[in-house]
């Protein structure tokens, strides 16, 4: 692990690595960022991110470089504060410049100098509220000064209240008609205190981006930067950027007034005056982070004219956009727009210097700003001096490289669309400015493949196509921050010919691989880059996973409820089945994708299928998977570390929830993590491990077995693999009543023996039930109820401990025969060749039990996923009779979709899938197997699922995994 990883960023760092992002850049020149590969040689980068924008001149672009040096050199004073910094002097001297020349503004702009444009914003944003206060503030100091002079007036008779004062609604409910001028003077002044305390509100455009400080992430518009941080922010309205209609209502909306008081010609009247609630209007010429849209000149004029109608500040955020990003100075100059402040950052510190700048029209600026506004880094010479390089090198040459910008960009433009004409079903939109460009991917949820399926559900398509682009085109690329499916494209404007083919050829290589669904060449650098790519070709995949399609639905007579399954993969090798373009990558390489992908689990659900009870009711029943494989699973119970995972299982349910799903079955790991599902914390949908039916359809797979042997239960020795379980003590508990010896093979780990001694005490409690409960006994209860002990207890009749039965059963038997003769406790898995029948229910993450382990003509059920007996045991004993039990036939032959059904087949559930299905058809609202599951749980289920048509499928004879 890197220590940036390690120490910096915890959770980045690791989706870095997942995604194939993870080098470390050691040099950079111009478009060109160099890293290491794993052999130590320099690798080149075309760069395409700029920076987010900063590097509209390259990174270390030699005349920036040069002038920093001798800034340096010359000793400049950087912390000189309390003193005139005549550096920023010229560099503000210089930004009020440009900006009036641009818009043609003769007055100038006084700059607020910071680190970042969130500062930039921040400041902005104060200012603006400032401005506000201090106009409330002369507002309220006018109507009280009106107020007085009613009151003095009426007292000198000079003036009467005029009839029509208490008819204003604020008035009216406050003040009857006829109570004089101190009733009507304190009605008043009780409407502007509430009125005064109105929270100022800011608008922003919808997409919007603007920073995640404090105050700036509520301009933000994105609900995962905004919403942890809700109460600590301002009032903000988000507007549609296609919708300027809606201003006006907004502002009616919004609106709020003072009561002022007129003494005009003996009468005393009241007027309303509107307060200045709405302090600033935030755009972005170009959304950046939104998906890269413009505002077009019609937008931009509905935003003035609404500002000036309603008389509040226009903030133009040209962080982003300004610096000659897309072919002017100011991006908002191209459509005419112009702003009452300008934020500016990013290129202005050439690469070089974090530097921001707040610009705000010089007549409005309030000059106690400069003591409540301050940064300890800001105005210093060397940023300021560089910043000053930059804006001397942008407007060079009477604004050449302006012009370059917006050659650059067309030219680029024109290649970007090529691509989407050769491409209109990858490529949906190419937009933005000069070199600010977004190209907009068509959405991927309806893709075969699973790893696109998945990347557009969890809105990480372009996050996985940059580590694409990054590790086999050799270019650097992000999507933009809130719209995952948008490449967004910031080189310099010193982008070559050359280069741009080169975005040209990778992006067209891209086209195709999703085109043809072929993931190989996305999964293969976020696996171990050791590890030799397989192929270089790109091929079509996209008939090789067939289409999934259902039947029409038979009619029902009751409702159908929506259920998911949580599921996860066996073994990373299966991804081959899910998605068929991994199948020439190898087992080491899958693993090593699939541990990677551990920081983003989430995989998109597969579609619903439709399951009908033949009483009438039915379900939509759906996968919710988690790219996770059951040797992770393994390591982290074995570590103890099952907080993550839980809140993983515990997002998908939710998200089941919201779907909304009424039951959530977990299956596999999923159920052992969550302690059979009693650590999630998820209101309002049952839950269920489907361990009760497992259990049963065990049994019945068990007796279907020994059956097809040709001999009878009742006659042999089990064996149970994995017994300290409560799946295993159950199983047992219902053979117990059949069979006269169970053998409970326990694993080696700590605990092992104490929870064996669990299961046995468990086995005789429900036997002593039995015995109690009075009827026909057979199989061990028959045998106990000839003991002393037992014919003692009935013999003086209910009463006593009767919770604690089965543990003195069981010293009872030790103390009288030396050992138990039914029940044998051991963690040596040789005893299994005692055995005719064996259950295998171990949760082990590795197969382990082979065909030494079992005796001649055994017959062994393996019901734990995955699997505790190797792969081909048949192969080698082809006398013994395996089969992987709880596999349930669906009732009208229902299938799940093909690259989901793992060695299921066609109209075949797992017994704990087909639990969480049974739950929805009968109308189960509560948890069912949630915790530890009992006998009667398991007799009860069995009985449901017959009556819904769910059997006991063929059982599978052979290991197919």
């Amino acid at each position: 692990m890197s220590q940036f990883t390690e120490f910096v960023q915890p959770q980045m760092g690791r989706i870095f690595t997942a995604l194939g992002l993870d080098v470390e850049y050691v040099r950079a020149e111009g478009n060109t960022l160099h890293h290491r590969d794993e052999q130590g040689a320099e690798v080149p980068v075309l760069d395409l991110m700029g920076g987010y924008g900063s590097l509209i001149l390259g990174h270390n672009h030699p005349e920036i470089v040069a002038h920093a040096h001798d800034l340096l050199d010359q000793r400049r004073a950087v912390h000189a504060q309390f003193s005139l910094r005549e550096e920023a002097g010229r560099l503000g001297a210089a930004l009020s410049d440009v900006v009036r020349r641009e818009t043609s503004v003769k007055e100038p702009y006084v700059a607020t100098f910071g680190n970042s444009g969130a500062e930039a914003v921040e400041a902005a944003v104060k200012h603006a509220e400032l401005v506000r206060v201090r106009a409330v503030a002369e507002l309220a100091d006018s109507v009280a000064a009106h107020v007085e002079r009613a009151r003095e007036a009426v007292g000198r008779g000079e003036a009467v209240v005029d009839a029509d004062a208490f008819h204003a609604p604020a008035v009216r409910e406050r003040a009857p008609e006829g109570e004089g001028i101190e009733a009507l003077l304190a009605a008043v002044g009780a409407h502007n205190t509430a009125a005064l305390a109105t929270r100022p509100l800011f608008l922003a455009l919808e997409r919007s981006f603007h920073g995640k400080l404090v105050g700036s992430v509520q301009l933000t518009y994105n609900s995962g930067f905004r919403t942890p941080f809700a109460h600590l922010g301002t009032r903000v309205r988000f507007v549609p950027m296609d919708r300027p209609e809606l201003l006006d209502a907004i502002a009616d909306e919004e609106r709020v007034t003072l009561l002022d008081v007129e003494t005009d010609g003996g009468r005393v009247r009241v007027v309303e005056r509107d307060l200045p609630v709405i302090t600033a209007f935030l755009v972005e010429p170009v959304q950046g982070e939104g998906g890269i849209h413009a505002l077009t000149v019609e937008q931009g004029r509905a935003i003035r004219l609404f500002c000036n109608k309603v008389g509040t500040a226009l903030i133009i955020d040209e962080v982003q956009s300004g610096l000659g990003r897309c072919g002017a100075f100011l991006a908002s100059s191209l459509i005419g727009l112009r702003g009452d402040y300008y934020t500016l950052s990013k290129s202005l510190g050439g690469g070089l210097a974090k530097i921001s700048a707040m610009l705000v029209r010089k007549s409005l600026y309030q000059g106690e700003f400069d003591i409540i506004h301050s940064s300890t880094f800001a105005m210093d010479d060397f940023s300021s001096g560089v910043a000053r390089k930059v804006v001397e090198l942008l407007e060079a040459g009477d604004g050449q490289l302006y012009r370059q910008v917006t050659e650059r960009g067309e030219r680029l433009t024109a290649v970007l669309n090529d691509l989407k004409a050769a491409y209109p079903d990858v490529i949906e939109d190419v937009r933005g400015k000069g070199l600010f460009l977004g190209v907009q991917l068509r959405d991927q949820g309806g893709a075969r493949s699973m790893v696109l399926r998945g990347s557009a559900y969890t809105g990480s398509l372009g996050y996985l196509l940059s580590g694409y682009l990054l590790r086999q085109e050799r270019i650097r690329i992000a999507p933009t921050g809130s719209a995952g499916n948008v490449l967004r494209i910031q080189p310099s404007a010193y982008l070559t010919d050359e280069e741009i083919e080169q975005v040209r050829g990778a992006l067209d290589r891209l086209c195709r691989i999703l085109r043809h669904e072929d993931t190989l060449h996305l999964v293969h650098p976020a696996s171990d880059r050791r590890i030799p790519k397989p192929r270089a070709e790109i091929r079509d995949f996209r008939g090789t996973l067939p289409g999934y399609e259902q039947d029409a639905p038979r009619p029902v007579t009751g409702p159908v409820r929506k259920v998911a399954f949580l599921n996860h993969l066996i073994e990373p090798a299966h991804l081959r089945q899910v998605d068929p373009a991994l199948a020439d990558l190898s087992d080491a390489a899958l693993r090593s994708f699939v541990l990677g992908m551990d920081p983003v689990k989430k995989a998109a659900p597969y579609p619903g299928v439709r399951i009908d009870s033949p009483l009438g009711s039915a379900v939509e029943f759906a996968l919710y998977p988690l790219m996770v494989s059951s040797e992770q699973m393994g390591g982290y119970l074995a570590s103890g570390d099952v907080t993550g995972i839980r809140a993983d299982i515990e997002e998908r349910v939710q998200a089941a929830r919201d779907d909304g799903c009424a039951v959530a079955g977990l299956g596999m790991y999923t159920s052992i993590v969550t302690n059979n599902c009693t650590s999630l914390r998820v209101p309002g949908i049952a839950l269920t491990s489907g361990n009760a039916l497992t259990v049963a359809m065990g049994v019945q797979a068990m007796e279907r077995g020994a059956q097809d042997r040709g001999w009878k239960v009742e006659d042999a020795t089990l064996a149970v693999v994995g017994a300290a379980g409560n799946i295993a003590s159950v199983y047992s508990q219902l053979f117990a009543e059949r069979l006269g010896r169970i053998v409970l093979v326990g694993s080696r780990r700590d605990g092992s023996v104490r929870r064996l001694r669990n299961t046995v005490h468990g086995i005789y409690q429900e036997c002593w039930s039995r015995i109690a409960a009075g009827g026909e006994l057979t199989g061990i209860p028959a045998r106990l109820a000839e003991e002393p002990l037992i014919t003692k207890w009935l013999a003086e009749g209910p009463g006593g401990d009767d919770a604690g039965r089965g543990r003195a059963i069981a010293e009872h038997l030790q103390e009288r025969y030396g050992s138990d003769p039914f029940l044998t406790v051991t963690q040596d898995s040789a005893a299994l060749r005692e055995a005719q029948l064996v259950l295998a229910a171990s949760n082990s993450p590795e197969p382990f039990l082979t065909g030494e382990h079992f005796a001649d003509g055994a017959v062994i059920c393996d019901i734990a996923v995955p699997n505790n007996v190797v792969p081909g045991v048949t192969e080698q004993r082809p006398d013994l009779a395996y089969m992987l039990g709880g596999i349930v036939a669906t009732p009208n032959g229902e299938s799940l979709h093909p690259s989901a059904r793992a060695f299921l087949e066609a109209g075949q559930l797992f017994a704990c899938m087909a639990e969480t299905a049974l739950m929805g058809l009968a109308g189960l609202d509560r948890h069912y197997s949630y915790g530890n599951i009992s006998r009667q749980q398991v007799i009860d289920i069995a009985a449901l699922a017959d009556a819904h048509g769910l059997r006991l499928a063929d059982y599978k004879s052979a290991h197919s995994v």
